[in-house]
């Protein structure tokens, strides 16, 4: 390179540097957008992983499995949420979309808690005696 900034004439050698400062750019922000591409791709196949949920089906192992999911993913919460939402349909559906309206950063894990109370097992009225006993 150096023969070559003597043969382009005097201020090749500035132009040479600016090159080289280009070319670092460049590589970085290619680094950069195949990182992002990289993530979002383990995140939608992540998101398929996810069993879908309407509200018809058993509550509790779904509630289980997707927890456990989530869990694992090192993507950011709002990653997490998308693919939750994208998961639901039906009253379940209606029930994070009524939480996203009052907050619409809402928490993946405030989700599954407004789910969990709508959709999670009832108590029965010998379990509400014993709770009443017992206060």
């Amino acid at each position: 390179m150096a023969n070559m900034s003597g043969l382009l004439g005097p201020g090749s050698a500035a132009s040479s540097s600016e090159a080289a400062a280009s070319a670092d750019d460049w590589t970085k922000a290619l680094g950069q957008t195949l990182e992002k591409v990289v993530l979002s791709h383990a995140v939608s196949n992540s998101c398929h992983k996810l069993r879908s949920f309407a509200g018809e089906e058993e509550f509790e192992p779904w509630l289980e499995h997707t927890t456990e999911m989530l869990q694992e993913w090192a993507v950011p919460d709002a990653e997490k949420r998308r693919c939750l939402i994208e998961s639901l349909g039906g009253p379940a559906l209606d029930v994070i979309c009524t939480l996203k309206l009052i907050d619409p950063g809402v928490s993946v894990k405030d989700c599954l808690e407004a789910l969990e109370h709508t959709f999670g097992s009832v108590e029965g009225p010998e379990d509400s005696y014993c709770k009443f006993l017992n206060s």
